[in-house]
């Protein structure tokens, strides 16, 4: 006898942001949604009291009010803080724009911190980079006048983003304005120090998810601007998640947990049939939305996977960016040490065995992350995926504590723990997805890298649609999918 078919209208393969803002958008419009996650992958890790929540880049740990004021408005969902202390916090950090710092680089011989207010923030780079202050002022000239036209774009689009997918008329018109410079940001950097090229390379890097040396001036400035004059919600990603993934359930939307996929069939009714790991019922559907990075969906297809093959020869993960969770006593941080920097040691040794950190600290005095007094301290380093064996992971790590020790004068007598059994447990989940990614010289960043819509019915919204935006890419790609399949139904 035949086994019975799991008939579904949309599946949504994979746990990520841009596909669970998706489903939980198509469950809310009453759509059958069947959303399916991997049972070994768990995104966050909890030891002794501390709550660690590893991430892809710096928009993952700071939300912008205007993106959850989308998802809130389209989801009914309210994200600000209910309760007054909660609000006060929010409230009395908006009103002291001057102070707000996205993040904190600190360079073998500086430390400079990121103000949002830019007269702030041109005392800093003033302080570091002495020598350089003329053409630095120029360099910073030029990207308000990019600026200028981005903002200028985005006024007479209609869409939420400035970024349409599959809009390509409104690209096209958008993206021809004679203005905007057409060369590489690298180009651009190489008559400054290398100090000062390293300081904006380490921004552009931890804004997204894309390696720093290809992009574009007018992406590269979208990026370096990307904090001034906006507002910060005080809400953790993950709190952000839960609500959407709760009125995912409530919309009446399908969770099942999975060990994967081994194969999907397309039939020629254009209907995606699923065979799962270690189950002998295929589901069907005829929307399928995968969110996983694309390279690890090579197989999947079968003899479709060419589909996806062009895609991956355009886009490859460079780096893994694997975590290590620290417990540490409050005492150890250094006076003026942010809760988000990004670290270089040393500027002639490239990205990786420790040389480079991303560091985001528990907010003090905040018990859901660490026990009173202690801070929570995830610790993030680049690895090079060629170089995947044990022995250069062991290299790795010991770079990575010299780098540590130099940060944190003192920091083994003041640390609860040092633990890295999350990465080994995870890293190699389909569902993992924090990489750094290299791209093809000639992408053109308005349509992003990997398109949204795959082939009839099949659509993809990992963070390979737009490395370079980090979360708002995520958010975009999500909203968008939801968009497009709705408009089937509804016009």
């Amino acid at each position: 006898m035949k086994q019975p078919v799991d008939e579904h209208e949309i599946i949504v393969l994979g746990s990520g942001l841009g596909g669970l803002i998706t489903a939980a958008l198509l469950s809310y419009h009453n759509h059958n949604v069947l959303f399916l996650k991997e049972n070994q992958y768990h995104p966050f890790y909890g030891k002794d009291g501390y709550h660690f929540v590893p991430f892809s880049s710096f928009s993952e740990r700071r939300v912008k009010l205007s993106l959850l004021e989308k998802i809130s408005y389209a989801l009914n969902l309210p994200f600000l803080p209910s309760d007054q202390e909660e609000r006060r916090k929010v409230e009395t950090k908006l009103e002291r724009p001057k102070q707000r710092v996205a993040f904190q680089v600190i360079l073998p011989k500086s430390r400079i911190d990121l103000f949002s207010h830019r007269p702030m923030f041109r005392m800093e780079w003033k302080r570091a980079f002495p020598k350089e202050v003329a053409p630095i002022e120029n360099f910073y000239h030029e990207m308000d006048r990019i600026q200028h036209l981005l903002n200028k774009m985005k006024i007479q689009e209609s869409s939420w983003s400035k970024f349409p997918i599959r809009q390509p008329s409104v690209i096209k018109r958008c993206f021809s304005f004679r203005a905007l410079p057409m060369g590489k940001m690298d180009e651009r950097l190489s008559l400054f120090s290398k100090e000062f090229r390293e300081f904006i390379r380490l921004q552009l890097m931890s804004w997204g998810s894309l390696q720093p040396y290809q992009l574009p001036v007018s992406l590269a400035t979208y990026l370096l601007l990307n904090g001034e004059g906006e507002d910060w919600a005080n809400v953790e990603l993950e709190r952000v998640e839960k609500s959407i993934f709760e009125k995912l359930i409530q919309s009446g939307g399908r969770v099942e947990e999975i060990e994967g996929v081994e194969r999907v069939d397309i039939s020629w009714r254009r209907r995606f049939t699923l065979k799962l790991k270690g189950e002998t019922r295929p589901i069907r559907s005829k929307f399928l939305i995968i969110n996983s990075p694309l390279h690890r969906l090579s197989s999947l297809l079968g003899r479709k996977e060419r589909l996806l093959s062009k895609w991956r020869e355009r886009i490859q993960p460079r780096y893994a960016l694997l975590p290590i969770f620290l417990g540490i006593d409050e005492k150890v941080v250094p006076v003026g040490m942010k809760d988000l920097v990004v670290s270089m040691f040393d500027l002639e040794k490239p990205y990786g065995e420790g040389n480079v950190l991303f560091l985001a600290l528990s907010k003090k005095g905040d018990e859901a992350a660490a026990p009173e007094g202690k801070r929570a301290l995830i610790v993030q380093s680049l690895m090079p995926l060629e170089r995947g064996d044990q022995t250069s992971l062991d290299k790795s790590r010991e770079g990575i504590m010299k780098h540590l020790h130099h940060l944190f004068p003192f920091l083994e007598n003041y640390i609860e723990f040092t633990d890295g059994s999350w990465t080994d447990g995870q890293f190699l989940r389909w569902s993992y997805p924090h990489f750094i990614y290299e791209t093809t010289r000639d992408f053109k960043w308005g349509k992003g890298v990997v398109p949204a819509r795959i082939s009839k019915n099949l659509y993809f919204v990992g963070k390979e649609n737009f490395p370079y935006l980090g979360l708002e890419g995520e958010i975009h790609s999500g909203w968008m999918v939801a968009k497009e399949i709705l408009k089937q139904y509804h016009g």
